[in-house]
């Protein structure tokens, strides 16, 4: 079986790189376990200090020197002073779990034996436990300072004071310690990156050297890659195994880059004539052949790409054309109802919202009014409905002189006022003709549009039963 000499070689790169990787990979832990290991050993260190403190002031008190409340309120002066590692400091309690020195000055002097952590963890409880048992660590969640939705591994060391029954203990500035882990990882990766590079470069230089005949097809390719290169230029496959694999390669590129230049070309050609169709006033001037070149090819693409964007533009603003009542300029009801489908899908479970059908209760008399002043009527409606209506809510013309418009509240009774202003605003605007308005409201996502479409109808037309001028909510 042959194998190339490029195979082989990069084959062993490789492997030497796993290697390393797997090699780096094991030192960061090892890295991790020591690093963690000396900010163990500092906070034992800094309540072993903290102890050292009380039973130099116990020993006074013992010996008659100091009242022993004395003696404890300077233990209690001269360990709460200390901090160390850019702000932290040491805490304690007492036997009953209330906080007589604590970095947070509103935990002093109350009972924090039932604190707990974001999962549940009893942390006081279990520091105090680890204290009794000899002093110990204790790890568990906590909010980050800036982010109080995401949770931080945090560890604690406790310890006891058994003259006072005193619980004193400290945390590990978790901070500090990812910063050093990330030094230490950045470390590794460095040093792995410039072995890679080394290496590389040295092998890069070795198989160069070994398939100096290359520089033919490298050259080819370089002049391709920068667009100076006629794509109808071919190479001739002769030389080694590696060269005639590298010329074939380079010529099925060519080939292929030959077929993009023609569909390209072909693509322009049609963009073009949809642009004409559409009536833009712009469009980019296209090539009269296929690419000839890598750069005539990318500035052909980038002409498509302009000309595509324009197409867009001029779709959008005919979408949003589409999307219009030709009278008043609201929604159409097919927009309307796809936009409150969409909307129902998005509102969450104690969100109350509403859906509002309006009609003019006499509509045989607006039939006799002429087309004119029928659409006058329309636009009078439509345009009190956006200056009444909060900004986020949906509203359509539905039929030829009805309303629907449908929105989200703060409170369930806020749909009910809404719909008796605009009836009031409405009726004092058109005092010759009566308008009813018919509602259905829920709390969150438990209807579809089509039920709430529906009891809104049945409310409208109960309120036109009777007498109409009326709102009804079903």
């Amino acid at each position: 079986m042959q194998t190339s000499i490029s195979i082989r070689v990069w084959s062993l790169l490789l492997m030497f790189i796993l290697g390393l990787g797997v090699n780096t990979y094991l030192e960061q832990a090892n890295s991790r376990k020591e690093i963690q290991a000396c900010y163990e050993s500092n906070v034992v260190h800094m309540v072993d200090s903290g102890k050292s403190i009380l039973s130099y002031y116990q020993q006074k008190a013992e010996r008659g020197e100091l009242p022993e409340q004395e003696a404890k309120a300077r233990a209690l002066e001269a360990i709460s002073a200390i901090r160390y590692d850019g702000g932290n400091y040491i805490f304690m309690g007492n036997a009953e779990g209330v906080s007589i020195s604590n970095g947070i000055k509103e935990l002093e002097g109350t009972n924090i034996m039932g604190m707990q952590d974001p999962t549940g963890l009893p942390l006081v409880k279990r520091l105090y436990e680890m204290a009794a048992a000899g002093g110990g660590f204790v790890h568990y969640q906590w909010p980050d300072a800036t982010n109080k939705s995401e949770l931080l591994p945090k560890t604690s060391y406790a310890d006891l004071f058994e003259p006072w029954q005193w619980t004193l203990g400290t945390g590990l500035n978790m901070e500090m310690l990812q910063q050093d882990f990330l030094r230490a990882k950045e470390t590794g990766l460095i040093n792995l990156t410039l072995v890679v590079i080394s290496v590389g470069v040295v092998i890069f230089f070795f198989v160069r050297q070994l398939i100096s005949q290359m520089s033919l097809v490298v050259r080819a390719m370089s002049q391709l890659a920068k667009g100076e290169h006629d794509l109808q230029f071919r190479l001739k496959p002769k030389g080694s195994k590696e060269l005639i694999e590298l010329a074939n390669s380079y010529n099925q590129l060519v080939e292929t880059l030959q077929q993009l230049a023609q569909s390209v070309y072909s693509d322009g050609e049609r963009l073009r004539k949809a642009s004409q169709g559409l009536g833009t006033t712009q469009y980019s001037e296209f090539p009269d052949k296929p690419a000839e070149n890598i750069q005539d090819l990318l500035h052909a693409i980038k002409r498509i790409a302009d000309q595509n964007e324009q197409l867009q533009h001029a779709h959008i603003n005919l979408r949003q054309l589409a999307e219009k009542d030709s009278i008043t300029s609201l929604l159409s009801i097919s927009a309307f109802e796809q936009q409150v489908v969409s909307g129902l899908q998005q509102v969450n479970n104690n969100v109350p919202h509403s859906l509002y059908l309006l009609a003019f209760d006499q509509d045989l008399e607006l039939s006799t009014y002429g087309a004119d002043l029928l659409s006058e009527r329309l636009k009078s409606v439509a345009a009190e409905l956006k200056q009444l209506l909060p900004l986020h809510m949906r509203i359509c013309r539905s039929g030829d002189s009805r309303f629907m418009f449908w929105g989200t509240h703060t409170d369930f009774s806020e749909g009910m006022k809404l719909a008796v202003k605009v009836h009031q605003k409405l009726q004092q605007m058109m005092q010759d003709t009566s308008m009813s308005l018919g509602i259905s409201s829920v709390i969150g996502e438990s209807k579809r549009y089509e039920l709430m479409h529906s009891e809104a109808e049945r409310a409208l037309l109960r309120a036109q039963a009777d007498g109409g001028s009326k709102v009804y909510e079903y």
